[in-house]
């Protein structure tokens, strides 16, 4: 793999962990009141974001709450006119447990508003939730914002878009968010294909001319300018362009981030607020979010090994066929001869195995539906990289 390669890899995998980041990992405010009951939550949260709830039991006994299912979690009260006003909101009985919620010493769980978000939490402003323990009220105070200047641009341009596409596809698919996931990916995917077969194409290309790259890199030795004027002439012959296989790629990535995220987040009544009007009628509670035995909204052993597996075995397999015949192309290295050249080869020979790896690990712990999209988005680009591969034959 030249470098040009790796740097477009290591590229993906940067921008990716880092918008993720800015996306999934957005700092939690910790309330926590007498050391008792331990409230982890978001003190902000932008319209169209889940509210939940994380407990924690930090005492050496049994915590029991009191549980009004069909109605909300805990009392919830929205500061209006200077004063604090109690709210309701009750939902279909079958999309809550009934019973009281009980937390073990030390056991935290997390409790999801998604069934009451849109009665409780549809407008902007302050909320203030009330847990009542024995004689004791523990409170935490919520504050649902709109999004800044440039999260608007984002949600009205990429990711509604392609929000209510998701929901009329999954509609179309018997409401089966499975199905509406690879359905999406495959609809981005070919929208997408031309940027893709352009990168691709540029990186089979780049490869093609890599052992005259290394030629003239021995011919003038010590001499970069010379090194850049006769690569650069030598890329300009071939139709080489040096951001030919990047550019597309960062195109493309505000869109596959936002498929991602869709995938994750689900179709909670908490995005209720991305529906354009001829989809206002669409019912949440009707999406079927079990496929191929999966639960797509949960982490954990029910997928922990099958699914991480698959996505690494398809990714390896991807990159092995964007790397076919460019071996054969790269004159032999000679351990010991350059460092800096050694040091690319043992990056060369591990990428293949390293990346899978980091991705099957990497999904382990998000839901599933983010491996569905994910497998389903390699498969296509293997299909595609065979395509590229004949062509470039």
């Amino acid at each position: 793999m030249d470098k040009q390669k790796l740097l477009n890899y290591a590229l993906i995998v940067v921008i990716t962990i880092l918008l993720l980041q800015t996306f999934n990992n957005k700092k939690e405010q910790q309330q926590i009141m007498r050391d008792d009951l331990q409230i982890v939550a978001k003190n902000e949260i932008t319209t169209g974001s889940a509210v939940i709830l994380n407990l924690q039991n930090n005492t050496s006994e049994k915590i029991t709450l009191a549980n009004d299912c069909p109605n909300e979690p805990f009392s919830v009260s929205k500061y209006s006119n200077g004063e604090w006003r109690e709210i309701f909101a009750s939902t279909d009985s079958a999309r809550c447990e009934s019973g009281m919620i009980e937390l073990l010493p030390n056991e935290r769980i997390s409790v999801n508003y998604q069934p009451w978000q849109r009665e409780l939490f549809s407008e902007v402003g302050k909320y203030r939730i009330e847990i009542l323990v024995g004689d004791r009220t523990f409170l935490h105070e919520i504050e649902i914002k709109n999004p800044g200047f440039f999260g608007k641009i984002w949600r009205e341009l990429i990711y509604r878009p392609i929000y209510n596409t998701l929901v009329f596809l999954t509609r179309a698919a018997n409401y089966s968010f499975g199905w509406g996931v690879v359905l999406l990916t495959i609809l981005l995917r070919a929208i997408l294909f031309v940027p893709f077969q352009k990168s691709l194409k540029s990186q089979r290309r780049l490869q093609k001319i890599q052992p005259e790259i290394e030629a003239i890199k021995k011919r003038f030795e010590g001499n970069q300018q010379m090194i850049a004027m006769e690569t650069m002439a030598l890329m300009k012959k071939n139709n080489v362009s040096p951001f030919g296989s990047c550019l597309p790629i960062l195109i493309q990535m505000p869109f596959l981030l936002a498929l991602f995220w869709v995938a994750r987040d689900g179709l909670g009544e908490n995005s209720f607020v991305y529906l354009y009007s001829f989809l206002a009628d669409f019912d949440h509670a009707t999406v079927l979010m079990n496929f191929l035995g999966l639960d797509l909204l949960q982490t954990g052993a029910q997928f922990y090994f099958v699914l991480p597996i698959f996505l690494a075995i398809s990714q390896f397999a991807q990159m092995k066929l964007a790397m076919h015949h460019s071996a054969k192309n790269k004159l032999a290295h000679k351990p010991g001869e350059n460092p800096m050249q050694d040091a690319m080869h043992s990056m060369t020979k591990m990428m293949p195995y390293f990346l899978p790896v980091m991705i099957g690990f990497f999904s382990a712990s998000l839901p599933a539906a983010v491996g569905i999209y994910w497998g389903a988005s390699t498969l296509f680009g293997v299909g595609q990289q065979l395509i590229v591969n004949q062509q470039v034959k």
